[in-house]
């Protein structure tokens, strides 16, 4: 059976990443652009500043 699930493995743990912004919190670097869920909804701005 497939898993409906972003998996994501860093130096920093593994993590069941949903709602995708979960995998923010493992990243070993911050975020240095913008990033958005699947949705669309904004969770990074253009400056890698959280929006939420």
């Amino acid at each position: 059976m497939l898993i409906n699930r972003p998996i994501v493995v860093t130096p920093w743990g593994v993590r069941l990443c949903r709602p995708s912004e979960k995998v923010l919190d493992i990243l070993p670097l911050p975020q240095k652009g913008p990033f958005a869920k699947e949705d669309g909804g904004k969770i990074v701005g253009a400056d890698g500043r959280r929006l939420a």
